[in-house]
């Protein structure tokens, strides 16, 4: 039973990571540049989707 629950965790990290590794590399292909110092909330609408929230 622990086993399969282990399983079952470990096939939806998969999942997840596999999601992140194509949004990621999407935005990488589009070689995007950005400007640390002036345009946060730019930056941040760009990478809205791979960035996560500050708790």
């Amino acid at each position: 039973m622990k086993l399969n629950k282990k399983l079952t965790t470990l096939q939806v990290q998969d999942t997840e990571i596999i999601t992140y590794e194509e949004k990621i590399h999407h935005l990488a292909d589009q070689m995007i540049s950005i400007d640390l110092v002036d345009d946060e909330e730019k930056n941040y609408a760009v990478f809205q989707d791979v960035l996560a929230k500050i708790k």
